[in-house]
């Protein structure tokens, strides 16, 4: 198939991925939760979060197209915050763990979920690897292109079960409309590297993966949060 119908026929297999509409998702969601709970959820959440421009930059060398910064420069901005360190991804991440009544070294003294650890594990070696098209699939389809979806079940949960403003949760609303625009970008180079049959096994074999780790994830927040 041609690239389009390609990157369609992967955004259709992965919305209708397990990971993406995880038991946890759903439960997180739709039961009453206690601040505890959410707390548990924020701490290891955060770990995940505190890395992911790494992944980025661990990616970006290995492609080869000579106008992959300038692509990812949006990106970049958003997660750094773009005039402000205080509005990168990670400090909007950590005002939300405040207004959950963490203190600040709360979140430098988590204990890792095993599973929390082997998805960050499973991603780092993801992108150091040489193969820049499975890196890709992780990164781009497996992540950007997915997380809108997964937010909206964590964000609805949160909402429904604490008073937290609009302000307090907008790590998570960004990404809903962030990440839709960074998967157009993603689209947009992935598109001249998958052509060729190898070349689509190679990208969606990364984004599987990716969310393989991500239904692993939250597999153990299943079991933190709520006990099974």
């Amino acid at each position: 198939m041609d690239a389009q119908a390609f990157i369609h026929s992967l955004e259709e297999e992965i919305l209708h991925h397990e990971a993406v509409h995880h038991p946890f998702l759903k439960r997180f969601a739709s039961e009453k939760l206690t601040v505890e709970q959410i707390q548990t959820f924020g701490l290891q959440h955060y770990q995940l979060v505190k890395i992911f421009v790494n992944y980025m930059t661990n990616l970006l060398p290995k492609i080869p197209d000579k106008d992959a910064a300038d692509l990812f420069r949006t990106v970049f901005d958003d997660e750094f915050g773009q005039h402000t360190i205080f509005r990168s991804h990670p400090a909007l991440y950590r005002h939300f763990l405040k207004t959950l009544g963490l203190p600040d070294e709360a979140w430098g003294r988590v204990k890792l979920l095993p599973e929390t650890a082997t998805f960050v594990e499973g991603h780092k070696e993801l992108t150091r690897g040489k193969d820049f098209l499975f890196a890709l699939g992780a990164i781009g389809p497996g992540h950007e292109f997915s997380i809108p979806t997964m937010f909206a079940y964590l964000i609805e949960g949160i909402q429904k079960n604490t008073n937290l403003t609009d302000e307090d949760v907008e790590y998570f609303s960004l990404h809903i409309v962030e990440d839709v625009e960074h998967a157009v970008v993603f689209n947009k180079l992935i598109s001249r590297h998958v052509e060729t049959e190898e070349g689509q096994k190679r990208l969606r074999d990364g984004a599987l993966q990716s969310l393989a780790y991500r239904k692993t994830f939250w597999d153990g927040l299943q079991r933190a949060v709520f006990g099974r």
